[in-house]
């Protein structure tokens, strides 16, 4: 084209005609301009094309990892109801001055042990390791963020700052000194069922727990919650980017 436009330069220069000389050459811009712009729009598109497809491909990695963070937020849940209803029954038994019976035994064997969250954060580390822009969508750039920086952390900070300590520095001391363990989880009875009743540092330390292992029940709940919305706005990302 420019070669055309070269040819017809030179021989309306040659016929000294400029006034068409000049059209042509005006021409020519507008063309070589028009060029440039569709070449760049092209680039731009590609990008576009580029940047989406890496979003997709995070995204699909975190759905999978927070389907994984659900099982775990859904045993946490089951295990940390059962927790809590062994230390009612064995608390109410003592505090009703019950009599021993092998049906306990199996609450005394649960009336120990707490739960954490072991969170798959491989698509957040990415994702912040690219920039969070990547996100396309404004709503769930900041569910995600809200999801990994504040409810997976205050989850952790208490299980690991409260009931932790809780669960290691007092009731299970307790737990070993006073009573004897068939199988942990499974089956336990007390040295003294009858020396439980009137031991107040004992019965306390199950008040605490119950009031611990319930806060930590309703966080996972609330998490879990959390997780089940994030998911429904990732699948509904999903199919517009694939769309």
């Amino acid at each position: 084209m420019i070669k055309i436009f070269n040819k017809i330069r030179q021989k309306l220069l040659a016929e000294n005609k400029f006034t068409k000389y000049l059209i042509y050459a005006i021409g020519e811009i507008v063309l070589v301009v028009i060029g440039i712009l569709i070449a760049l729009s092209i680039n731009n598109a590609n990008d576009v094309k580029n940047q989406r497809k890496k979003e997709l491909t995070l995204l699909t990695e975190m759905r999978q990892n927070l389907q994984i963070d659900l099982k775990d937020l859904d045993y946490n849940i089951k295990e940390s109801a059962e927790r809590i209803h062994a230390n009612e029954i064995i608390l109410k038994a003592l505090q009703e001055r019950a009599p021993m019976h092998d049906s306990l035994k199996p609450y005394y064997g649960n009336i120990i042990g707490n739960f954490q969250l072991s969170n798959n954060t491989a698509a957040w580390e990415n994702l912040k390791s690219v920039g969070m822009d990547l996100v396309s969508n404004d709503s769930l750039r900041n569910a995600i963020s809200n999801l990994y920086t504040v409810k997976y952390n205050y989850l952790e900070n208490v299980t690991k700052g409260v009931d932790d300590g809780h669960q290691w520095n007092t009731l299970y001391p307790q737990f070993l000194d006073l009573i004897n363990v068939e199988q942990f989880f499974v089956s336990a009875e007390p040295i003294s069922h009858e020396a439980l009743m009137d031991n107040r540092k004992f019965q306390e330390t199950l008040k605490m727990n119950l009031f611990i292992r319930n806060h930590m029940l309703n966080q996972y709940k609330m998490v879990n919650k959390d997780v089940n919305s994030l998911l429904y706005q990732i699948e509904r990302h999903i199919l517009m980017l694939n769309n």
